[in-house]
Parts: C-alpha cells; structure tokens; sequence
C-alpha cells in the first residue's frame, strides 16, 4: 500500500528515466529514501521509438522503487517546451492574467487550445516593468506521456519542466550562491541553459547534447548509435587544448578530439546565449558556472568549460541541501547527484519550497481535477434534490385526493366545453364558405373595369396614324369567347380531355387577338406593326416573354408591296397573364 507520507516523483528524460522517493524531516528538509535510473536505448532523437522504450523504462523504475499506485510528480525535457521570458506594464491580479493571454497568443507558435500552458512572474513585481516566463506545451505529447505513466500503475498529479525544476533545485542545494550563475545542464538530446542571479532567472534550451556526440563519433568511425555511446562513456573524454601529451590509445585519442569539437559548437551557442540574455534581456555576466545532466560525466567537460568561458567551472551537486535515508548509498548518491537535480525540484512541489511553479496540466489531471473540485457541489445538488423529492412525494400525496375530486368538476365542465366547441366549429366552416363566395363577388367587382383599362392601355399605345384596330377579341384554346362582329357564333365548350384520354386536364390558354389594317408607307412597311405589338408585349395584362426573339410567333402580317392598294391586313395575338375567370 503507498506512504501517503512519501514524496514519489519521476524525471522522463530524453534518454534515462530517473525516480526518487522523498521523505521530510521534522525540520521541513527533504530526506532521499530511495532512488533509481533506467537508461533507455537508441538515438534519443528518433521520436518515433521513443514511446515504447518510455513505457519499458518506466515499467523497470516503478518496480525498482516500488512506487506502483502513488501520486507522482513527473518532469518533462525542456526541448518540446516552447518557453519565453516576457516584460509587461507593472499591473496586478486579473489584469496581468489578462495581458499574459494576450502575449501568449502573440509569442506562442501554436494556437492556445492545443497547447498546455501556464506562466509564473520573474523577480519583483513591485518594479517598473514585470518580467514573466511562458511555458507551453503542445496537447497531445504532453498526453501521452502521461499516458505511459499512468499505464504503469501511476497517478501523476502535475507536470513540470525539466530546465524550471533545476532552477527551484538549485535555489535549495546553493542558497549561499550570491553572484550570478550559469547552470549548464547537459542533457541527451538537448542542453539547457540556467541563468541565476538576484531576483531573476533565465532559461534557454539548446538542440545540442550528448546524442549529437555519440551520432559524430559513430559518424567519424562507422559504427552504430548504441557502439559509439558505449565508447564514449566507457573511455570517452573531451580533449584539452594547448600543450597536453595525446592518449597512447590513438582511437581513444581521436574519440576525444571528436567529442571537442562537439563541445565546441556547443561552447559557441552557450557564448551567443550569454551574449544575447546580457544585451536583450538586461542581465549580468555570470561569475559561476555549474555543470549538471548526464553529460557532466564526461571527462574533463569542468576542465574544457573553464578553459573556455575563463571562469570557474564546477559539477552541480542536486543533493547538496538534502539528508540520504540509511538505505541510500552515500557513493552511489555521490555520482548520480549531477543528474539528481530535477528530482530534488520536483520533490520541493510537494513541501512548498519553489521559486517558480509554473505546471503543465494533461488533459486527464485536468478533468480529474474539475470532477474533483465540483464534487461537493454535486454532493450537496443530490442531497437537496433528495430533500425536494420526499417534500414533492409528500405533497403529491396530500394533493391526490384534492386533484380526484377537482378532476371529476373537471371532467363535467369538459363535456360542456367539448358542445360548445363543435358548434363553434360548424359556425367557423359556415363562415368560411360564405368567405369564399363573397371573395368571387368581390373580384367582380374589382375586376369589372378590367378589360376597359385593358383597351385604354392599347389606345395608348398609338403613336401615329399608320394603322388602326377592326377587330379585337380574347380567345380560349385558340378559340373566341365571343360572337364575332362577323354574325359567327362563339365556339362551344369543348369536350375535356380528360374523358377520353384519362388524362390530367390542362389549363386553358386565353389570348387576345386583334386585327387590323396599317397604311402603305415610308417608314419601313410592316415596321409599324411590329413595334406597335412590342410595345403591348410589354404591357402587364400580357404574357410575352419571347416576343423580340420569335416575332412571327405573335404577328402577321400581309406584304405592302402591291402599289394599288391603300392600307393592308395584320394580325397580333398575344396571350393574356392573368385572364378573368369566375366559378
């Protein structure tokens, strides 16, 4: 069963796994019970093996230590992390929330909602400007890290950053440090960079670590990944500069010479980084310098940074500040403590002792910590909505016979109610027939004046004497409506198509046809004619759409060629849009 009295946290590094078990003394001081590192095999820059060799490799740690079913604090690399170090107006409480969100959708390269992120205020806020770091995390590695720790019998309960959790390690192990320092943390994958001094901190990280060594020596010698970083951790070392006998070993010799030119780039990047937090960021040349990782084991890496940055260079001791248990090898601790220090800051979460508190939150500890934090609230919901129900029972039997007996009155107003109702409806069905007859009166006698207006708006439609109307009448189906001028009788209903054929009866087409005669003349003939029928084309009684394209459609018209004659013979038939129709 877990210590509840014990401090569990985890480092998931690039290429080792490391756990630690914390106790506190009675004077509130960390006491390390028990530590573990699983190395973890191939290039730590092939993201694609990383995840099974991470659940392996926690697997192995969580049986070593014994910590299966703890809550656990766990640190990620800094290299996945995006972090920046912002400076704002000097403003408080929801104010500076509000700036710091409005930075981090400017400074962070992923949308907000994909990424984890959180910020902590840096130095005083009580100065001109307030300085912040951001640290942000894209969703779904962060997820299935915390993926693979909970597989392996874990509860992670929060997430920091590895180069952070140094930082708060390093403020425990060293308070006594009061000039500016560097801590140079030499990781597999990656290299952070730590500055500290008074009041403030600043962090970098670099894509250059051990991997990058282990890839040129396998690159200068063609062997494998796994050979090289075998090498060079069993008889590697950096090459000093100037006078220094070589190794007699002449691959020893040429190992070493590969890993300084290593260190070199690096050195570089570090010298540029100095250089930029000096000018950009306002701070202090560093005085110290501490060598922490896995990469602080390589030989003579102390003697090659202090040849080359001219200062004092010495190996961090993470356990400087913290009591080893009596099962603890002193020895053991001794060697590893470069490589402790993430875990000591990991285990300063737990007893309140962090300078900086900046977590990343995976989506399960989060839902694990809403569900958590509206539980008495939900707690307090059930036992009210409990209560309300033996009330509504209790109600609902004492109101039972009450409703009974209202019900019957009910029941007898109902029956009443129901009569009037179907009379009302045989008077609201008599209204609505005698609506729709006098909607046909109405339409009579709106519409009476219909054709009047119809044949004031051909009157208007002459603009010169050239030709005149002797004949107009509507038609139905091509057939008159009315007795013709002529003594003909007006054509008899037609039998419905419908009675022979069983087919759909069509709708009637009703046209107005008009005859005429137009005068010999010398404006084009037959032209007066057409633009006269253009123009009662364009009239609203007519429905004409493709008169201009198909005019003979519409219009007929006899040749004026003959010299004798006065005036000569046409025909327009256009089809009415809306014609009046009575029931």
């Amino acid at each position: 069963m877990a210590d509840s009295s014990n401090i569990a946290v985890i480092n998931l590094g690039s290429q080792r796994v490391g756990g630690a078990v914390f106790g506190k003394s009675s004077a509130g001081d960390l006491i390390l019970k028990k530590y573990a590192i699983v190395d973890m095999d191939g290039d730590p820059s092939v993201d694609v093996s990383r995840l099974p060799q991470l659940k392996v490799a926690l697997d192995e740690l969580v049986a070593k230590l014994k910590i299966r079913g703890q809550k656990v604090w766990v640190t990620v690399p800094g290299h996945p992390v995006f972090s920046r170090f912002v400076k704002l107006p000097p403003v408080q409480g929801d104010k500076l929330a509000q700036i710091v969100e409005f930075e981090a959708r400017q400074n962070v390269p992923w949308q907000l909602d994909e990424v984890s992120w959180d910020y902590e205020v840096v130095g005083d806020s009580d100065a001109l400007e307030v300085e912040v770091v951001l640290a942000a995390m894209k969703r779904e590695p962060l997820n299935e890290m915390h993926e693979q720790v909970t597989l392996c019998g874990l509860k992670a309960v929060g997430v920091d950053v590895g180069p952070l959790a140094l930082f708060n390690a390093f403020r425990y192990s060293y308070p006594d440090v009061g000039e500016p320092a560097l801590v140079i943390d030499l990781g597999a994958r990656s290299t952070n960079l730590i500055f500290v001094e008074e009041g403030r901190f600043f962090t970098r990280n670099l894509l250059i670590g051990g991997a990058a060594v282990s890839n040129a020596i396998g690159k200068e010698f063609g062997i494998s990944f796994a050979e090289a970083e075998a090498q060079k951790c069993s008889q590697g070392f950096v090459a000093l500069g100037g006078a220094v006998e070589d190794h007699p070993d002449e691959g020893v010799n040429a190992m070493s010479k590969v890993m300084r030119n290593s260190m070199t780039r690096l050195h570089s990047e570090v010298m540029r980084t100095i250089t930029f937090y000096r000018s950009q960021q306002g701070g202090s040349a560093p005085q110290r310098v501490f060598l922490a990782g896995g990469g602080s084991a390589m030989g003579y890496i102390a003697e090659f940074f202090s040849e080359k940055l001219k200062m004092p260079v010495e190996v961090f001791n993470g356990m400087r500040g913290v009591q080893t248990d009596r099962g603890v090898s002193a020895e053991a601790v001794q060697i590893d403590a470069p490589a402790l220090g993430e875990l000591v800051g990991l285990a300063l979460r737990s007893v309140g002792a962090c300078p900086c508190e900046i977590e990343l939150v995976p989506d399960a500890v989060a839902s694990a910590r809403d569900s958590a934090k509206r539980a008495p609230s939900l707690i307090m919901a059930g036992l009210c909505i409990v209560a309300a129900l033996a009330a509504a029972l209790f109600w609902f039997k004492q109101a039972d016979s009450t409703l009974q007996n209202r019900m019957v009155a009910l029941q007898g107003e109902s029956a009443r109610l129901v009569g009037l109702s179907n009379q009302i409806r045989g008077l609201e069905a008599r209204q609505e027939e005698l609506r729709l007859r006098s909607l046909q009166l109405e339409q009579a006698v709106t519409e009476r004046s219909w054709w009047v207006r119809l044949l004031n708006e051909i009157n208007q439609q002459f603009d010169n004497d050239l030709l005149w109307l002797t004949l107009i009448e509507p038609l139905k189906d091509g057939q008159p409506l009315t007795a013709s001028l002529w003594g003909r009788e007006s054509s008899a209903p037609k039998k419905s198509a419908t009675a022979t054929t069983g087919r759909a009866p069509q709708q009637p087409v009703f046209e107005l046809r008009m005859q005429g005669l137009y005068r010999s003349n010398s404006e084009g003939e037959q032209k007066v004619v057409y633009d006269f029928a253009s123009k009662l084309a364009k009239l609203e009684a007519f429905s004409a759409p493709e008169f201009e394209t198909n005019r003979d459609k519409y219009v007929k018209v006899d040749s004026g060629v003959e010299g004798d004659r006065y005036a000569y013979q046409f025909e327009i038939k256009i089809p009415l849009r809306s014609p009046l129709q009575f029931k």
